[in-house]
């Protein structure tokens, strides 16, 4: 037997070098197939009295139903001092009600044999249930339930206070975390969007139940709302359904609190070091402001996004991971919210590689300008966006997410089935001109990590470097120093 698992082994590994070449040089990938027409359900919608928008994309047939109560304010209205708090509001939905405790909830909607779940993120807050269409109405006054009348018991918040301060303990001393809310805060500033969403430490001790309250009050309203089903039901059904449920949903006094978008005109690029001198990796970030969802740039965005660094043999995991061995995995995102955006792009890696990488986040920045995505690669990266968006929409559940995003953003409608198309489109001269206009001006670094292992190398490359030993740091001011 132990010699049958020697001989295996050695089969096995003996087969690596020649695996590992083939991908290294990404010889063996098949390009990729011609894209095919695909069409989706189109979403139907009406409109309540009070003001509350009906959303129904009709699949006749399909078993399941899911149903979505999207509210169209998030993080962004947290109140000064306060992160964290819509965060809260939204989790705690499904934590009690007049009527029923947070068990009884589980109970309720477990017996249906359905799932529900709430929460709130950047620009949108929510409560959805994915039910057997046969269960629709009573999964549905669930929905209602904690929707309209959650009570926000004194106990629910503790737990759910304590709950998120431990878990704020424990990423907060990762740099991979660390350093994602320093990035926010580089990028948007003193903006609506320079907190962390789910708060710190300081800002969710501070947080009480009437914070919570008032901006339930203020933002939870049938006017500022959308219903958005997906399922085996008519855009007559849906808004029966809508009625009987939300009609009764009064309009409440809005407490508005003023948009202060990111100032991406007097924005200054700068190189942060937060020095963690138990850090066993440094995190290296790259960061800039970029784009709104409803920019027309949008689009070609994300191609050059998804040759960046979307999946295996995108630019930066190629030359970070596979060509050099610095990092597990190298990637990039263009985070575009209804307000602002931002591109980020990082790496985890050993602390004496951390100034090397950072330098090759750069360049391949700037490469994407000067060397064209184009070809296969072209159509590989457009492959990857529209796969992925199609497999999303095969469950009712993902196309609700999907009309989510369009609502949250103020997209049409129609965009669901314009997504594929517009993609394909996009030439290799599309990407240059986006890489032309994002990318020419160099972008913020921020490096959490040991930095006796790499300041001296690092300042080879970028000599202005602000240091912050990690004791200083306060998540809480924009320029991230805690008040002497």
């Amino acid at each position: 037997m132990k010699m049958r698992l020697v001989v295996s082994l050695v089969l096995a590994f003996g087969a690596v070098p020649q695996f590992a070449s083939a991908i290294g040089g990404i010889d063996g990938v098949p390009s990729p197939a011609a894209p095919h027409e695909i069409t989706f359900v189109e979403p139907k919608e009406a409109r309540l009295e009070n003001g509350l928008r009906v959303i129904v994309a009709e699949r006749p047939g399909l078993p399941l139903l899911a149903a979505e109560l999207l509210v169209r304010n998030g993080a962004e209205v947290d109140p000064d001092g306060r992160a964290g708090a819509a965060s809260m509001t939204g989790s705690l939905l499904t934590k009690g009600t007049d009527k029923m405790t947070a068990p009884q909830i589980a109970s309720a909607i477990e017996s249906l044999g359905g799932s529900i779940d709430s929460g709130a993120r950047w620009d949108g807050s929510s409560a959805n249930i994915v039910v057997m269409s046969d269960k629709a109405e009573p999964a549905l006054a669930i929905l209602a339930d904690v929707v309209l009348h959650p009570a926000f018991k004194q106990e629910e918040i503790d737990r759910l206070k304590n709950q998120t301060l431990d878990g704020l303990r424990v990423v907060l001393q990762q740099p991979g975390a660390l350093s994602r809310y320093v990035t926010d805060v580089v990028v948007y500033g003193s903006s609506e969007y320079g907190h962390a969403a789910s708060g710190t430490m300081e800002t969710v001790k501070a947080i009480t139940r009437d914070d919570l309250v008032q901006l339930y009050q203020a933002y939870y309203r049938p006017e500022n709302a959308t219903l958005i089903l997906a399922g085996d039901v008519t855009l007559e059904q849906g808004k029966k359904f809508a009625q009987q449920f939300f009609g009764d949903w009064k309009a409440g006094a809005p407490v508005t609190k003023e948009s202060t978008p990111p100032a991406t005109t007097d924005w200054k690029p700068e190189n942060i070091i937060v020095d963690m001198p138990e850090a066993g990796q440094a995190s290296v970030t790259v960061a800039k402001p970029a784009l709104k969802r409803s920019s027309p740039d949008y689009y070609a965005g994300l191609v050059a996004n998804a040759a960046l660094g979307t999946g295996f043999v995108s630019r930066l995991n190629r030359e970070i991971r596979i060509k050099r061995g610095l990092s597990y995995g190298a990637r990039s995102a263009l985070d575009s919210r209804r307000g602002g955006g931002a591109f980020i792009a990082s790496a985890q890696t050993k602390n004496p590689s951390a100034a090397e990488v950072a330098g090759l986040l750069q360049s391949e920045l700037k490469r994407l300008g000067t060397e064209p995505v184009q070809g296969d690669e072209l159509k590989s990266r457009q492959a990857v966006l529209t796969g992925a968006y199609a497999r999303n929409l095969e469950t009712n559940r993902g196309l609700v997410a999907q009309i989510t995003s369009l609502v949250t953003y103020d997209r049409p409608l129609d965009t669901v089935n314009k997504f594929i198309p517009t993609i394909n489109a996009i030439t290799a001269a599309d990407v240059s001109a986006f890489a032309t206009k994002y990318f020419s001006t160099p972008p913020s670094l921020i490096i959490v990590g040991k930095g006796s292992e790499f300041l001296e190398a690092l300042k080879k490359d970028f000599p202005e470097v602000r240091v912050i030993p990690q004791a200083d740091l306060d998540l809480n001011r924009a320029d991230l120093l805690k008040a002497k």
